[in-house]
């Protein structure tokens, strides 16, 4: 299941907002559209001038998008506490938080974003227990933290046992995670299949069962989930992208994963989680592990256009010159 696990400095930002200057109307739907297509810089732009609870919350997601992890909490923070009863805001903010926290090199410092991600799930829960991406987000938590930061895979359990006349198949995907946290990777595996067998659009289920395999070094049966994922009629396009991510993990049919991201971008059906800007991204690795340094450079350049801010394109087209 995609969650988005997964830096235009922040500050300025936040202190031309706090100047006072001219207020705009909240965030529309351009913004949403935006955000789909990947059009980070778009979007960004857009947004500067407004001074309210949901144009700070999609900042927040724009920044996040592009791993600008200070920028996002600072912009989340900001839409909570302009609108502090909204599910989603919590939510989305606890993301960057628990971002932040798996890429800061001090470990106490680590430990006390982990707490707000923490929290802040929890208030997310807490405002909208029917809001399955927070449940799910919070078992993830659950499983990966340790006790002393208050996780715990019987509290994911817990969580299943709540989402289970909500989504029965999201239910099945969090039991999973935690007997894969266990190691009991046969009874995982089951649970993976359950939440397939119970989805009503069971696509994304099937990549989470092609990743097992592929952290299992179970190639053969990765490459059947994905089959099993794109022969779907009703998938969504994306399937098309997280398919050519487990290919290039797996270091394997590098010319099938770069068809598929080119048949994602091609779709016209482009969403968050997966952005052009990251597509293009994406593309370019698949380019660059198969020696084609030009092509490579021009997706890099590509991802970039949209999203000049997105740290990783950056890196990679620099490393190229």
């Amino acid at each position: 299941m995609r969650f988005l696990l997964v830096r235009i400095a922040a500050t300025g930002c936040l202190l031309l907002l706090a100047a006072g200057l001219m207020a705009a109307a909240p965030a529309s739907l351009d913004s949403v559209h935006l955000l789909s297509a990947g059009r980070m810089n778009d979007l960004i732009g857009s947004l500067l001038n407004h001074d309210d609870a949901e144009s700070y919350h999609m900042l927040s997601r724009a920044y996040y998008a592009i791993e600008q992890w200070d920028a996002a909490i600072q912009n989340g923070e900001r839409a909570v506490s302009l609108r502090g009863n909204d599910s989603n805001y919590h939510l989305w903010l606890g993301r960057a938080y628990g971002q932040k926290a798996a890429e800061i090199g001090k470990p106490l410092s680590a430990a006390s974003l982990a707490r707000k991600a923490r929290n802040e799930f929890e208030r997310a829960v807490e405002l909208d227990p029917a809001n399955v991406s927070a449940r799910a987000d919070l078992s993830e938590y659950y499983v990966q933290a340790p006790m002393i930061m208050g996780g715990g895979v019987s509290k994911a359990r817990n969580q299943a046992s709540e989402v289970q006349s909500l989504d029965p198949a999201a239910a099945d995907w969090i039991r999973a995670i935690a007997l894969q946290r266990e190691k009991r990777y046969a009874e995982a595996e089951n649970s993976f299949k359950a939440a397939i067998a119970k989805a009503q659009n069971p696509a994304q289920h099937w990549m989470d069962l092609a990743s097992f395999y592929r952290q299992q070094g179970r190639l053969d049966d990765m490459d059947r989930a994905i089959a099993s994922a794109l022969a779907l009629p009703s998938k969504p396009a994306s399937i098309y992208f997280d398919a050519a991510s487990e290919l290039l993990q797996a270091g394997r049919e590098y010319p099938t994963a770069a068809q598929y991201v080119k048949t994602y971008l091609a779709s016209g059906e482009l969403v968050e989680d997966a952005p052009a800007f990251r597509a293009h991204y994406l593309l370019g690795q698949i380019y660059e592990k198969s020696g084609d340094k030009a092509q490579a450079s021009a997706e890099y350049q590509a991802s970039l256009n949209l999203a000049s801010g997105f740290g990783r394109a950056r890196k990679a087209l620099d490393q190229l010159h």
